[in-house]
């Protein structure tokens, strides 16, 4: 069975194949920096299962960042990801909806796999 990063990793290439955005897991080093729009992703905590004292099912959890210039390209870019999320099969919940980062002047969108 394919970890969830790994499924994750596939539909970020398959973004940049398709339309030229750039990803990264967890971050791009100052060096790297690009600018919006871009995509980060990178596994998080997740509570295991346990049954009879052990670890019965191991949780797997997976955040996918993206990141735009305009609220206008991140509704374009939110409805790639979901489109290739689907096709991939994969349930996701978006936990944060195009949020300005003051700081940055880029927009945000949060999704949990």
């Amino acid at each position: 069975m394919q970890r969830k990063d790994e499924i994750i990793k596939q539909v970020c290439e398959k973004l940049r194949e398709t339309d030229g955005i750039p990803f990264e897991y967890d971050h791009f080093t100052e060096s790297d920096a690009v600018p919006p729009p871009f995509v980060l992703y990178r596994r998080v905590a997740a509570s295991n299962f346990s049954a009879d004292g052990v670890v019965y099912a191991k949780g797997e959890a997976v955040d996918l960042e993206l990141y735009t210039a305009t609220p206008d390209e991140m509704a374009e870019l939110m409805k790639k990801v979901e489109d290739l999320l689907d096709a991939a099969e994969v349930f996701y919940n978006k936990t944060a909806d195009t949020v300005y980062i003051t700081s940055e002047d880029f927009y945000e969108s949060l999704y949990e796999i």
